[in-house]
């Protein structure tokens, strides 16, 4: 008989910019732990600027330069104005909805200075980008520099935000790190001799003596990155140190288009999309082999 355990997931770390999380997992498994990774990569939905129409453009950056640096300027819009979340419990792709799932932009500015010699140069930042139809949709940061403006130059572009995978396109991912690490277990053989040269060797100051013996407390399981220079270090070869493969700190850096509830909540509704999508192609699948072996 199969034991089933919970999954226990608590968080440890947030940064104060809401961008940066570390969650604690326990007694969970290497493939699901990956699975997560990749889907928050990948498969998460965002909007990013993706048609450019150029009205005007007389600076000196050329026309599909300028583009792709709006393209890959990170949007947010607010759930209220703009469902992500519909998009990503989508298993199809369907036209009509991801017309729906559109917004425009748009980005007029001049320099007004007419002396050609003139040194007044003015910079276009992501701020200056205005929305057209969705109030809520802004850039994530306004300081990303976009071109710069000489006398007498001026842009007029006009911008098509639309709905994307990270799969699709890097500009579409909602985080910009996600990584998990394997928390390690130690064994201490019984032909230990309490010689401390594991404790000197290690890089990272992780291990500690506790009754003679070398053990793995706080910050040292947290630091510790399974290099086993304490292992190769040892004289009696008294030292194991192994990745427990069952407990994580699972880290997590946003790009800002999503929170991270929204983030979750998207994850979530894929992987119940998926997991009904499969349950009924494996149904059709035994119900058409069953169709097949009555007819013969």
């Amino acid at each position: 008989m199969w034991g089933i355990t919970m999954v226990k997931i608590a968080l440890i770390y947030k940064s104060k910019d809401n961008l940066y999380y570390e969650f604690f997992v326990e007694d969970s498994e290497v493939h699901i732990m990956n699975s997560i990774r990749r889907a928050m990569i990948s498969e998460t939905v965002t909007l990013a600027i993706h048609d450019v129409y150029i009205n005007q453009n007389t600076s000196v950056m050329p026309d599909e330069v300028l583009a792709q640096r709006l393209g890959l300027i990170p949007l947010r819009i607010e759930p209220s104005e703009l469902n992500l979340l519909e998009e990503a419990q989508a298993v199809e792709p369907d036209l009509k909805r991801l017309f729906s799932l559109t917004a425009r932009l748009r980005l007029k500015k001049a320099n007004p200075s007419r002396d050609p010699d003139s040194a007044d140069i003015i910079t276009v930042y992501s701020g200056d980008l205005e929305p057209v139809d969705k109030k809520t949709l802004r850039p994530v940061y306004d300081n990303i520099p976009i071109v710069k403006l000489g006398a007498n130059q001026e842009i007029d572009i006009e911008c098509v935000a639309k709905v994307g995978r990270g799969k699709d396109h890097a500009k579409f991912s909602p985080v910009s790190m996600v990584a998990y690490k394997i928390m390690p277990k130690i064994r201490v053989k019984d032909n230990c001799t309490s010689c401390g040269e594991c404790v000197d060797a290690c890089p990272h100051k992780c291990l500690t003596m506790e009754l003679g013996k070398p053990v793995l407390r706080g910050l040292g399981l947290y630091d510790c990155d399974i290099c086993r220079i304490c292992v190769r270090h040892c004289p009696a070869k008294a030292l194991e140190i192994e990745p427990n493969n069952k407990d994580f700190i699972f880290r997590i850096k946003l790009v800002g288009q999503l929170t991270i509830e929204e983030l979750l909540d998207q994850i979530e509704a894929i992987f119940d999309k998926k997991l009904d999508f499969l349950v009924e192609e494996i149904e059709r699948a035994v119900s058409g082999l069953s169709a097949q072996t009555t007819a013969e």
